[in-house]
C-alpha cells in the first residue's frame, strides 16, 4: 500500500534566524499528520481517542535525519508508513520532501496508554488494522 500522504505548508513562524525550518517543526509537522490519519485511517478523530476512549500516544523515541533545509514558502509532502505495531507501541515513519527532494526522515516510535492511569495499554484493534495497513 503507499504511504499515508499529506502536504503541508512552511509557514513564516516555522523558520529560524536561518531562514530555514526550525528542526522541533518537524516533529509537530509529523504529529499533525499523525492526527490526520487517526481521523482519516483510523475513522476516530485523534481529539476524540484521547478526549471519549482516554487512550493516548505519547512519543517514547524519536530519531532524525535531515537531508535538506525546508524554507519559509515550500509545500512539503510528508509519507506516513509503519515499521511495526507491538503489543503497546507503534513505530512510524515519516518521509519529507519538496518536488521530489528528500528534505528529512523521522522515525517515532508512540507508546499505547491509558490517560487515566497513564500506564500502558495494548493498541486498540481498529488502530492496529489501520496503521498495519501501512508497513
Amino acid at each position: 500500500m503507499p504511504p499515508f500522504v499529506r502536504e503541508l505548508p512552511v509557514r513564516f513562524p516555522d523558520v529560524d534566524y536561518a531562514q530555514v525550518v526550525y528542526y522541533p517543526r518537524f516533529f509537530d509537522y509529523s504529529h499533525q499528520v499523525f492526527e490526520d490519519f487517526f481521523a482519516t485511517e483510523v475513522g476516530t478523530p485523534y481529539a476524540v481517542m484521547l478526549r471519549d476512549r482516554k487512550v493516548g500516544y505519547p512519543t517514547v523515541h524519536a530519531e532524525a535525519d535531515f537531508k535538506s533545509p525546508l524554507r519559509f514558502g515550500d509545500l512539503v509532502t510528508i509519507e506516513l508508513t509503519t515499521h511495526a505495531v507491538s503489543e503497546r507501541s507503534i513505530t512510524s515513519g515519516y518521509r519529507f520532501s519538496v518536488k521530489g527532494t528528500a528534505c528529512a526522515e523521522l522515525k517515532i516510535v508512540t507508546a499505547s496508554v491509558d490517560l487515566v492511569t497513564f500506564k500502558g495499554v495494548r493498541v486498540p484493534d481498529d488502530v492496529r488494522a489501520a496503521f498495519e495497513r501501512f508497513i
